[in-house]
């Protein structure tokens, strides 16, 4: 019977009715009988036929099921049965035959039919919540993801939650005001048919609806594009809405905007509709922004459900939308990161190349001004000879001092070459003493002429080291011309070597001028110099050569008392080369 049907499928709370063998209703709860708007005394006496949908009665068997518990005793239950009629969509019902055998004599049978349509409902809303959740958190662009969230409120069927027009706003904290950043939905009920009755068509899952967002046009060119350039609203104005749900954290829900205080005029002439939900987007402690959605164009009621799902929902984005915004950040961190890091890279490039240039410019200054010297010498007594063919003495002279400056020459170029290519070491265990002995004998002469004395302290029983001979000679040697040339009045100069723990220390002393605190910082730099001749290299390429040695090189000095050189040398095998 349609009326018990309609009844039925209205669904309010569990229902419960007593036939006896002959299907006669014997019983009927209030539940039952008031939703008909009926008495018990129009209800009780009827046969089942009578008050119950023919379709569930003998189409799908439930006579018969009834006769077999009264027959049988045994309990029945029919579970998720679907049910539609005229007036309503199809509900699910559970309907439930138990034997009454309490009840007297014949048996009777107590039917118990609850709607669990809205539990169905619900589970089912969560599930297309959780998916369009779940879609939101995969998106990292932050317009992508506006799109996605509106299309899970607007989205119908078996994908979003079905409202006709969504709207999303976020707060704008620079200029101080909340702004529509996004809407979906049609502009009246013509386009709402044209776009209806196009997306049946193709669109299945929540994934042809978000994959909508590549085909989009021009944010200009979209529906729903001039009233998201009209609402901006000052975030300061928290007692009307929108501001006022996102001052208040709470959702609302406007059932007649027309005569609501919370809605000022401007805000209902927008939207054109005397029903809407305005959700806060709540993140933490802080809000960022609202959803409006509503019905314009189908006038379907929002019901309190709906208002719990967009509730859900806006939490949801509220998390999303601050997520893809801290990606965003990073990712316009790394970007700027990436860009400086470039910069920099052309900055110490350009610098690499300055120096270089800077570099060759001063090599080639001081070797043009080492260089010159010794070829005007030459030329000059070069000159000299051919002029004076005869003079054997003349030729003599200025043949020998041809052949100083000539070897002066391939000095400088022997210290470039040191310097740009140095040899590799040639370790090989050695005895630092025979070295020193020869060094001292070899300037003994010089030193004594320019006034220098020179004095030798070698320990007893020094250890050997794993050194190239050559190398170190000319090592020593350059601090010992280093020592002279600090002493042009005359001093003393100290050759030394002494062991130290693992290492073997020589040391160079002198008591000459000494080198100030300023300079002791630059005597080790390339091409450092503070005489008027010289390439700079000797103290740089002597370093070069202890450190390959897998020693070190230090400097102490006082001005006005002298300096020392000082090489440490690890002992023996730790220092060879595999």
């Amino acid at each position: 019977m349609s009326s018990f049907a309609e009844c039925v499928l209205a669904g309010l709370s569990t229902r419960l009715l007593v036939v006896d063998e002959n299907l006669t209703v014997i019983y009927a709860n209030p539940a039952y009988y008031e939703l008909r708007g009926l008495s018990a005394d129009e209800v009780v006496g009827k046969n089942i036929a009578e008050v119950f949908p023919a379709t569930i009665l003998e189409e799908a068997g439930l006579a018969e099921s009834i006769r077999a518990t009264l027959r049988d005793g045994q309990r029945v239950r029919w579970s998720g049965h679907r049910q539609a009629s005229a007036n309503h969509d199809e509900r699910i019902i559970d309907i439930r035959l138990d034997p009454c055998p309490g009840l007297g004599q014949p048996p009777h049978v107590l039917l118990t039919i609850e709607d669990l349509t809205d539990h169905h409902r619900q589970i089912y809303q969560q599930n297309m919540l959780q998916q369009i959740t779940q879609a939101m958190l995969g998106i990292v662009e932050l317009p992508r993801l506006l799109h996605a969230i509106l299309t899970g409120l607007t989205a119908g069927g078996a994908v979003g939650l079905g409202f006709n027009r969504a709207i999303l706003l976020l707060i704008d904290e620079d200029e101080q005001v909340l702004r529509a950043e996004m809407a979906v939905g049609p502009e009246n009920a013509h386009q709402a048919g044209e776009i209806w009755t196009e997306i049946s068509r193709d669109h299945r899952t929540l994934q042809d609806f978000l994959g909508d967002y590549d085909k989009l046009p021009p944010p200009a060119e979209r529906p729903l594009y001039d009233l998201r350039q009209q609402l901006v609203f000052p975030s300061g104005d928290t007692d009307v809405l929108p501001m006022s749900a996102i001052a208040s954290r709470q959702t609302i829900h406007i059932t007649h905007s027309d005569s609501d205080p919370r809605v000022y005029e401007g805000l209902a002439n927008l939207l054109k509709n005397d029903e809407f939900v305005v959700a806060p987007l709540v993140m933490k402690d802080e809000s960022i922004g609202a959803i409006i959605a509503d019905n314009f164009v189908t006038g379907q009621p929002i019901s309190e459900a709906d208002v719990q799902l967009v509730t859900a929902l806006a939490n949801h984005a509220a998390l999303a939308i601050d997520s893809t915004r801290t990606y965003e950040e990073l990712r316009h961190r790394v970007e700027e990161l990436d860009r400086a890091y470039r910069q920099l890279e052309a900055a110490q490039e350009e610098i690499v190349r300055t120096e270089k240039l800077s570099t060759i410019g001063e090599v080639t200054a001081i070797v043009a001004h080492e260089i010159r010297n010794p070829l005007a010498t030459i030329g000059g007594f070069a000159h000299g000879i051919s002029r004076q063919p005869d003079d054997k003495s003349r030729i003599q002279r200025n043949a020998r001092i041809i052949t100083e400056e000539v070897e002066r020459l391939e000095q400088i170029l022997q210290n470039l070459l040191d310097f740009t290519k140095p040899a590799k070491p040639d370790m090989v265990l050695h005895n630092v003493e025979p070295i020193i002995k020869r060094i001292a004998d070899m300037i003994r002469e010089d030193a004594q002429a320019g006034g220098v004395e020179l004095e030798v302290e070698l320990q007893e029983d020094l250890p050997e080291v794993y050194l190239d001979e050559k190398q170190l000679y000319q090592v020593i040697i350059n601090l010992v011309k280093t020592a002279l040339e600090a002493m042009p009045n005359g001093g003393r100069l100290l050759i030394g070597a002494r062991r130290t723990a693992d290492n073997l220390e020589l040391y160079i002393s002198d008591t000459g001028a000494g080198i100030s605190e300023e300079h002791r910082e630059q005597i080790f730099d390339t091409f450092f110099t503070t005489k008027r001749t010289g390439t700079g290299l000797g103290l740089s390429l002597t370093r070069k050569i202890v450190q390959e040695h897998g020693g070190e090189l230090y400097v102490t000095s006082q001005p006005g008392e002298g300096t020392t050189f000082v090489i440490i040398l690890p002992i023996a095998i730790e220092n060879k080369q595999p």
